[in-house]
């Protein structure tokens, strides 16, 4: 602003002149950069506080004791499963939207035939990686409720299993070291993740 005065003022942002830009400029800037933050804001991804829980109120979601993190899912969550078909492909994809990754990330296996204990119309969450689930800031217990929302009526989520990436060494009597899969240090820097397997049918209730 100062650089586009005529020569007849003192380009000086000393000057009186420049003295007044600078307060005018500065007033720009910070109208600027609130005007950019509410552009970005509108991503449920950088949206924060109320702001995120107006989001969340615009597709019918309440925030209840979620965290920023937790109700960025709900969200998502809430958006896939009106989206949802009830298909195999349509339920995986509306939960790799839920987590924002992607589909390749997991499957499901249907019950009605299992050898075990067949179940008829009820599903098993199968290959999710753990961390997955930790980096989503909820437990996978929290996810299987919202799965349990995603699928057909009347189906039932009857687990979720979570894969680690922990592994033992390949050869019985040779040490192998791999800080990506084996043990830890105290510092936990390093090492491989335990798998897990949860029961949906009890964990903290969410406004889901």
């Amino acid at each position: 602003m100062i650089r586009s005065l005529t020569e007849s003022y003192t380009k000086n942002p000393n000057s009186n002149i420049g003295k007044l830009i600078l307060l005018v400029s500065g007033q720009m800037e910070d109208l600027d950069e609130t005007l950019r933050k509410i552009e970005d804001w509108r991503d449920i991804n950088q949206a924060e506080g109320e702001t995120l829980d107006l989001i969340a109120a615009n597709v019918g979601q309440m925030r209840g004791l979620a965290t920023d993190e937790v109700l960025r899912i709900l969200i998502r969550a809430r958006v896939a499963r009106n989206l949802s078909n009830g298909t195999l492909d349509g339920i995986i994809q509306s939960l790799a939207v839920t987590l924002n990754t992607t589909p390749d990330k997991f499957g499901i296996k249907e019950l009605y035939n299992d050898s075990l204990t067949p179940e008829p119309a009820a599903i098993v969450i199968t290959d999710l990686p753990i961390e997955v689930i930790n980096q989503s800031g909820m437990s996978a217990v929290q996810f299987g409720k919202i799965t349990q929302r995603v699928v057909a009526s009347g189906v039932r989520v009857a687990a979720i299993d979570l894969n680690g990436t922990f592994d033992f060494s390949s050869q019985y009597d040779v040490l192998e070291n791999n800080t990506a899969t084996g043990f830890a240090p105290t510092t936990q820097a390093t090492g491989g993740t335990l798998s897990g397997s949860f029961d949906p049918d009890d964990e903290i209730v969410l406004p889901i």
